[in-house]
């Protein structure tokens, strides 16, 4: 699992902490992450920051049939609970 952007629930390290703590990997976006979870807080330019590269790099792997799901962060909150 792999956090890119900014998040509303806390820094990015507070979003790894609440998901290793329920059994996931967190690291680097490499073409084994399952799950890129995207930060709440987005901007026009997100495709010209190194988050929005990310994004651009995780659709290029699964349109290559690499299965990772992108996901919002409101998405991944609401299974927290």
């Amino acid at each position: 699992m792999w956090f890119t952007g900014t998040f509303t629930f806390g820094k990015r390290s507070e979003c790894e902490a609440v998901a290793t703590a329920r059994g996931a990997t967190c690291g680097s976006l490499t073409q084994r992450t399952r799950y890129l979870v995207i930060g709440e807080y987005a901007t026009e330019s997100w495709k010209h920051s190194s988050f929005g590269n990310k994004i651009i790099q995780a659709v290029e792997w699964r349109d290559a049939g690499i299965p990772i799901s992108i996901v919002s962060e409101q998405h991944w909150r609401q299974h927290l609970a």
